[in-house]
């Protein structure tokens, strides 16, 4: 059974639980401005941790919001618990009712995760972390294989949104401006998932509007236009005036990437039409025949990169194999099998093999072919800062009720 923490013991357990000697720092520069304390690296090995968690013999739980946790942990307990003394779960859950759950449920003391896969770091920094319901967590094996992507949230994985097209009805020289989704001429065209409803489609927008961000748009728009931006009054730079041109400009609002992308690549639409939508779901639907491409060449961003989190639980049952499972994330193995180890159904356990879109955070394991490498797709997209999106998402929420 879990025990009640008290608020007093949550945040001693971010400190202590660790068992550490050796630290990354006392401090380290975040997006946003502000220093934050880094992680204390833990010394304990994956051998060790591996060891400890299976004597434990509690259950282990995790909540995810990619599907290949699921397969990755039957792989993992099948090749090292092949005797099942362990009993252990994954569940795939979106972001906002896996951190509505986590919360509840280590305020509650009730049994839930020991280890969360999640994507939203903006949400993810106020409503757990800050609260003391998870905490991250990495040792010096994860540290030397992720690097500086540990701070401020270990990333696992990494996605990408990229601006696809129907590719028949449009060419790629329509679309190299970002600006492009506020001109009249493609009003009523361009789609994108509901960042009110899609947390990273929304720290985009708030990442959009830190100062760096914002001076690039501003160079871009008069790029686009042949004129230097001019703010609305309600727009304190050029990241809102975006923004608040792009809602306008009846910016199409979805609820499913994959949806949006036969949408866009209909072969019997009459309409051009692109959005901002998952590398890997373009790639799988223009493998299914549908009209897309994508956009590479766009000033000054092509999209958006963002990470899942790979976090801790507070309160978990077995915090040592939890700790195991993710170090062995990072290898070869962990992220695309093998060849030999299997799942549940008796097939081989594939893990990331042949899946666009998706990088570890270990960035010296390979893509897929055809694929860019992240440090490349880091270029030419925004990514996710976190702490920034955490200290403004409120102000762009409120700033985007006010022009729907």
């Amino acid at each position: 059974m879990k025990k009640v923490f008290s608020v007093l013991v949550v945040l001693l357990l971010c400190v202590t639980m660790f068992g550490c000697s050796q630290e990354k720092g006392n401090e380290g520069e975040q997006g946003g401005g502000e220093e934050t304390p880094a992680t204390t690296v833990d010394t304990a090995t994956f051998d060790e941790l591996l060891a400890k968690g299976l004597e434990n013999g509690t259950k282990l739980t995790i909540y995810t919001t990619h599907s290949v946790i699921n397969d990755a942990i039957q792989a993992f307990m099948g090749k090292y618990d092949p005797e099942h003394k362990v009993e252990y779960e994954s569940t795939q859950i979106g972001d906002t009712k896996q951190i509505t759950q986590v919360a509840t449920e280590v305020k509650e003391g009730a049994a839930g995760a020991d280890l969360i896969f999640i994507q939203d770091g903006g949400r993810v920094l106020t409503d757990l972390v800050d609260e003391g319901y998870v905490y991250n967590w990495y040792n010096q094996e994860i540290l030397d294989k992720v690097g500086a992507d540990c701070e401020p949230l270990l990333v696992w994985d990494y996605c990408n949104k990229v601006f696809i097209y129907n590719n028949v009805l449009m060419t790629a020289d329509e679309i190299t401006n970002i600006w492009y989704v506020t001109d009249p001429q493609y009003a009523g065209t361009v789609k994108m998932k509901d960042p009110s409803n899609e947390g990273v489609n929304m720290n985009f927008l708030v990442n959009l509007t830190s100062d760096e961000n914002a001076a690039l748009l501003a160079d871009a728009y008069k790029a686009y236009y042949g004129s230097d931006i001019v703010l609305d009054a309600d727009c304190p730079n050029a990241g809102y005036q975006f923004i608040k041109m792009m809602y306008k400009n009846n910016l199409l609002l979805g609820s499913s990437d994959g949806d949006i992308a036969k949408e866009i690549g209909d072969p019997a639409a009459e309409t051009k039409m692109s959005g901002l939508l998952t590398l890997n779901k373009f790639k799988k639907n223009q493998k299914a025949g549908y009209n897309l491409d994508y956009a590479q060449n766009v000033n000054p961003v092509a999209g958006f990169i963002y990470p899942i989190y790979g976090l801790q639980v507070a309160n978990a049952d077995n915090p040592e194999l939890a700790k195991a499972f993710l170090i062995w994330l990072y290898t070869e193995e962990g992220w695309a099998g093998n060849g030999e180890l299997t799942i549940a159904d008796g097939s081989v356990y594939k893990g990331m093999q042949g899946r666009f879109g998706d990088y570890s955070g270990n960035q010296a394991l390979p893509v897929v072919e055809g694929d860019l490498p992240v440090a490349e797709w880091k270029k030419i997209l925004v990514q996710e800062d976190a702490v920034q999106a955490a200290q403004n998402r409120a102000d762009v929420e409120d700033f985007i009720l006010t022009i729907k």
